[in-house]
C-alpha cells in the first residue's frame, strides 16, 4: 500500500515538472543532467518503476523552484512550503537578490503562455528601473535603511555610491518585465510609500541639496507618467519609450480596497506561482497549487470590485492619476519650501 501511495505521489511531481517545463527543453535530459544518471534510469523514474529518493526530491525541488508539498500529493494538509532569498547586511546580497529576480523572470520568459498579475500595494519595482537615478535611490534607501548595509552608514544619498553593476542587473530586469504581458491592480495607497522614502530622506537630511531631492521627485513623476502613458496604450514601453512585446500586454486596474501586501501571481504554461512581500521588499516564492489557486481566485476577486483605468477608460484614468500626481506637486512644494 504504502508502494502504491509513493508511486502515485511520484507521478503527480512528475507531471508537475512537466507542466513547469519549457516546451524546448526535454524532461528526460534535465532530469539525467540534475541527478547524474542515464536516460533510462529517468525515464524510470518518470514512469514511477524507480522510486525518487529524498535526495532525488530535494534536488528537484529545488532546481526547479517548487515546493516540497508538490510531492506530497494532498490537498487537506493546509501544509505550504515557501522558498525566499535571505537578505543580509552586505552589500553583495542586494546584488543576489537583483539576480534571483532577473533569473525567474528569464524563465517566465521561455514560456510561450505567460502572464504576471501583481497586486500593488507599492509602485512594481520594475517601473523604477526605467530611470537611473531613481533606480539609485532606491537601491540606497533599501540598501541604507532596510538592510543597514556595510559602507552605507552615515552617509548621505549619492547615486556614485551604487555601482554600474547594480544598475545594468536592474536594467536588464526591466527588459524582460517589458516582454511578459501584465495585469497591475493599484489602489491610492501604492505611490504614498515612494513618496514617503523621499519625503523621510529630505527631513533627515540625508539628501546633500534640494536639487538632488528635487531630482527624484522628477523622475518619479516621469515614472507615473510612463505609467500614464502604457495604461492609455494598453502596453509597456521599453527604455526608449518604445512599444515591447506583444500588443495589449499591459493591464491597469484602481482599487478602492486596501490591497494589504505586495503580491504577485506567475502563469507560465500549466503552473502556477506565488510571489508574497515580507520585510518591506524581499519576497517569498510557493508553488504550492492550492495556494496558487486560492490566491488566483483573489486577485481576480479584487480586479472584479477594481475599475479599470488602461485603454478605452479615459475619464477613470485621467482622476486618478491627477490625484497621484497631487501627491508629489505635495511632496515637490515642501521641499522647494525648505
Amino acid at each position: 500500500m504504502t508502494k502504491i501511495k509513493q508511486e502515485s505521489a511520484q507521478m503527480v511531481l512528475m507531471q508537475r515538472l512537466k507542466d513547469a517545463l519549457p516546451s524546448n527543453l526535454s524532461l528526460v535530459d534535465e532530469l539525467a543532467d540534475l541527478l547524474k544518471v542515464s536516460n533510462d534510469s529517468a525515464y524510470r523514474r518518470m514512469r514511477g518503476e524507480t522510486a525518487l529518493s529524498i535526495e532525488d526530491i530535494a534536488a528537484i525541488c529545488k532546481h526547479f523552484k517548487l515546493s516540497f508539498d508538490a510531492f506530497l500529493n494532498s490537498h487537506d494538509n493546509g501544509l505550504v512550503t515557501f522558498s525566499y532569498h535571505q537578505l543580509n547586511s552586505h552589500v553583495n546580497s542586494y546584488k543576489e537578490y537583483l539576480l534571483n529576480i532577473s533569473n525567474d523572470l528569464d524563465k517566465i520568459m521561455h514560456y510561450e503562455d505567460k502572464q504576471i498579475i501583481y497586486a500593488a500595494e507599492d509602485i512594481p519595482v520594475f517601473h523604477h528601473f526605467y530611470h537611473p537615478e531613481l533606480t539609485a535611490f532606491k537601491i540606497f534607501y533599501w540598501n541604507k535603511s532596510i538592510l543597514n548595509s556595510k559602507g552605507f552608514e552615515d552617509i548621505k544619498f549619492d547615486k556614485s555610491l551604487v555601482s554600474d553593476e547594480l544598475i545594468e542587473i536592474a536594467n536588464g530586469i526591466l527588459d524582460r518585465y517589458s516582454k511578459i504581458p501584465s495585469i497591475e491592480i493599484w489602489s491610492d495607497d501604492t505611490v504614498t510609500s515612494t513618496a514617503k522614502q523621499i519625503e523621510f530622506y529630505w527631513d533627515a537630511g540625508i539628501f546633500s541639496n534640494k536639487e538632488d531631492a528635487l531630482l527624484i521627485c522628477d523622475q518619479v513623476s516621469l515614472m507615473i507618467e510612463r505609467i500614464k502613458k502604457q495604461a492609455e496604450l494598453n502596453m509597456k514601453l521599453d527604455r526608449e519609450n518604445k512599444p515591447a512585446g506583444a500588443e495589449n500586454n499591459y493591464a491597469l486596474y484602481h482599487s478602492d480596497v486596501m490591497i494589504g501586501n505586495n503580491c504577485i501571481l506567475v502563469n507560465m504554461g500549466g503552473i502556477k506561482a506565488t510571489y508574497i512581500s515580507y520585510h518591506t521588499f524581499n519576497i517569498m516564492l510557493t508553488t504550492n497549487a492550492n495556494f496558487s489557486n486560492e490566491t488566483d481566485l483573489w486577485l481576480k476577486n479584487l480586479i472584479r470590485k477594481s475599475n479599470l483605468i488602461s485603454g478605452v477608460a479615459e475619464k477613470q484614468r485621467y482622476q486618478y492619476f491627477k490625484r497621484v500626481e497631487g501627491v508629489m506637486k505635495k511632496l515637490r512644494d515642501k521641499i522647494e519650501a525648505g
